[in-house]
């Protein structure tokens, strides 16, 4: 049997091409119900906390200004780079991760089969409340959770060789984590800001010494990252655009999430992967690697604002953390299915 990485490859292109051409045609809906629609935000007169997510808007607003095109096609094209470079970045990841490269070719077909399942999941709900950060946000993720995994990773990688990387490869390292959170800020800062704290959470265990930097160089970065991108937030909101309100609507929604069956369900649909990935590690007492296990703790303080101040049926808004979560479930359903089919064989 051939190995399933050329397969996987050709259905990761179609099903990304697939959604970014319902994407786009979401967006062209929108310009015709409003032509004036996201026009708002790039000239500063829109709400918050809308307002402040001006990174890929104002992208957007530039190449269409110098290359002659809608707005909508430039917000699609960053969309279908963004797409393709996050899937990209964590089927790579997927590959190298021990379970995978531990696993027998049958078992690698069915952990590349979950990885399509779940990235053709989350993006179902891609035009979902639609935004232009997501896809953006979901290709700066995946890039950051790149940059804190350690690179040689293969079972017959002794110990001694597994340190991580030399002077200048750290370097790049830090700086490409402090350019996640401070293009992040400029995106959606609360990710940013959720990232960085879910890495010195992590930093302060003993998976910290597995990521790819060494453990206190790592939580100095991510202090940083948090000051970077926290400051970048105060910038915009007190001098950029400190006439930004939300208007009518609430800022607390806490008591609207739980009490509304309506915003509870699509949240309880969305969120079961992510709550099985969490039950398949609790549940055996064991941790996830260094890099995921950051990241899910990044998961769990991002919930915190959104349960509290967002609108949890808006589940587009978790979709990046979810997408670069994809690996981390992907294993842990090969390693379920290995153990369930090892104990049949012992029975047997």
């Amino acid at each position: 049997m051939q190995s399933p990485e050329k397969t996987t490859k050709v259905l990761l292109a179609l099903i990304v091409t697939a959604a970014i051409f319902l994407d786009y045609w979401s967006y062209s809906q929108q310009f015709y119900r409003e032509p004036a629609v996201y026009t708002d935000v790039i000239q500063g007169t829109a709400a918050a906390p809308g307002q402040y997510r001006v990174g890929v808007l104002r992208l957007a607003d530039f190449m269409a200004r110098h290359a002659h095109l809608g707005l909508r096609h430039t917000m699609t094209l960053l969309d279908g780079i963004s797409a393709a470079l996050a899937v990209c970045l964590l089927y790579a990841l997927l590959r190298r991760s021990a379970v995978y490269q531990a696993a027998g070719t049958a078992l690698r077909w069915f952990g590349s089969a979950a990885f399509l399942v779940l990235v053709q999941y989350y993006l179902t709900w891609l035009t979902w409340y639609q935004r232009p950060e997501t896809l953006p946000t979901a290709a700066l993720v995946a890039l950051g959770l790149w940059l804190l995994t350690r690179r040689s990773s293969t079972p017959q990688t002794p110990p001694a060789a597994e340190h991580p990387a030399g002077p200048l490869a750290s370097a790049a390292i830090a700086a490409g984590l402090l350019l996640f959170s401070a293009a992040q800020a400029f995106v959606r800062a609360d990710v940013a800001v959720a990232f960085n704290l879910g890495l010195l959470f992590v930093c302060l265990t003993r998976l910290g010494r597995d990521l790819s930097l060494p453990r206190w160089s790592m939580a100095a970065t991510g202090m940083i990252g948090l000051l970077v991108s926290g400051g970048i937030q105060l910038y915009l909101m007190r001098i950029v655009y400190p006439s930004a309100t939300y208007g009518s609507t609430p800022v607390f929604q806490l008591l609207l999430n739980v009490t509304d069956h309506l915003r509870i369900f699509p949240f309880l649909i969305f969120m079961f992967p992510w709550a099985w990935t969490i039950q398949h590690f609790a549940r055996r007492r064991t941790a996830p690697p260094a890099a995921a296990a950051a990241l899910l703790a990044a998961t769990i303080v991002f919930m915190v604002p959104w349960c509290v101040a967002g609108k949890i049926d808006e589940v587009r808004i978790f979709l990046p953390f979810a997408l670069a979560l994809a690996p981390l479930t992907a294993q842990a359903a090969m390693h379920h299915v290995h153990r369930v089919s090892m104990g049949q064989t012992a029975r047997s």
